[in-house]
C-alpha cells in the first residue's frame, strides 16, 4: 500500500457533533486522512462510527466542519462530497439485483459526455467510442475483483461476498481519491476476508486513501498504519495499531470484546 502521508490532509473532520434529540451520537470528534493513507475507525457498537461516516457522506446534519483539500464541504448535503472524489460503501452491499454486474459497475462512471439525445443522433460514432471505453473500464474493474466472467449475469445471482467485491469494482470505476467503507469485512469468511484485504491493498496501491470502519482487528492491522478509536461518541485514542491497543481506555472499551 502507499506510504505517502505528507502534505495537506485530503479529508478533515473538525469538531463534528451529532445530536438525535437528547442523545449525542458524535461528540466533538476530529480526525484527518492524508493522501495515500489507510486509516481505521474503531470502537464498540454505538460509539458513533457509522454516524460519523454519514456526516462525511452528507446523509446526517451536524455541527463542526468537513473539509477536502482544505476547502469546506457543506454538511447535510448528500452527494456534494462526491464532487471531491470521496465515495462510500455501506455495511450491506448496495447493488441492484436487476442489473447485470457490468451495469452495476457502470452506474459509477464519471464520464457523462455524449449522453444527450442530440449526441445519439448527431455524434453517434463518438458516443459509441466513449461507451466502448466505459465498458472496457468496467470490465477491467470486474477483472480486478474476480467477477469478469459474471459481467453479463444479473447481480441477483451473486453470493454476499461477491456483492461486496462488485461494490468495490463500482468504486474503482468512480476513481475515488478517498473511499469510506463501513464494516467491509462483516459477514465474510476468513478466506473472503483475506481476499478483501488483497483487493483493498490494490485499491490503496492505485493511489486511493481509505477510511475503514471495522471490528476485525487482524483485518485493520494488515491495512492500517493509523487507527482512531471512538467510545460513546468521543475520540479516546489515535495512533499506530500498537499504540492504540495499549491505550488503557481502549483496553477497557474495545479490547474487552471478542477478538
Amino acid at each position: 500500500m502507499s506510504t505517502e502521508t505528507t502534505g495537506t490532509p485530503l479529508l478533515e473532520c473538525d469538531a463534528i457533533t451529532v445530536r438525535f434529540g437528547g442523545v449525542t451520537a458524535v461528540d466533538g470528534v476530529s480526525l484527518d486522512v492524508r493522501p495515500g493513507e489507510v486509516v481505521g475507525l474503531v470502537g464498540p457498537n454505538g460509539s458513533g462510527k457509522s454516524t460519523l461516516l454519514n456526516v462525511v457522506s452528507g446523509l446526517v446534519d451536524a455541527s463542526g466542519a468537513v473539509r477536502v483539500d482544505g476547502a469546506d464541504v457543506p454538511i447535510g448535503k448528500p452527494g456534494r462530497i462526491t464532487r471531491h472524489g470521496v465515495f462510500r460503501t455501506y455495511q450491506t452491499p448496495q447493488v441492484d439485483p436487476g442489473l447485470t454486474c457490468l451495469e452495476n459497475v457502470l452506474v459509477a462512471s464519471r464520464d457523462r459526455g455524449r449522453r444527450t439525445t442530440a449526441s445519439a443522433w448527431l455524434r453517434r460514432p463518438s458516443m459509441w467510442a466513449r461507451d466502448r471505453a466505459r465498458w472496457s473500464e468496467g470490465a477491467e474493474a470486474l477483472g480486478r475483483v474476480g467477477l469478469l466472467d459474471r459481467a453479463h449475469q444479473p447481480a441477483a445471482g451473486l453470493a454476499y461476498g461477491e456483492r461486496r467485491h462488485l461494490e468495490i469494482a463500482r468504486a474503482l470505476v468512480a476513481k475515488p481519491r478517498l473511499l469510506l467503507m463501513d464494516e467491509p469485512a462483516a459477514g465474510l469468511s476468513s478466506v473472503e476476508t483475506e481476499r478483501l484485504v488483497e483487493l483493498l491493498e490494490q485499491v490503496a496501491g492505485l493511489g486511493a486513501s481509505l477510511l475503514l470502519v471495522e471490528h476485525k482487528i487482524a483485518f485493520l492491522e494488515r491495512l492500517c498504519r493509523r487507527i482512531v478509536v471512538l467510545q460513546t461518541g468521543r475520540r479516546i485514542a489515535a495512533g499506530t495499531p500498537a499504540e492504540v491497543w495499549a491505550h488503557p481506555e481502549v483496553i477497557s472499551a474495545y479490547l474487552g470484546e471478542a477478538r
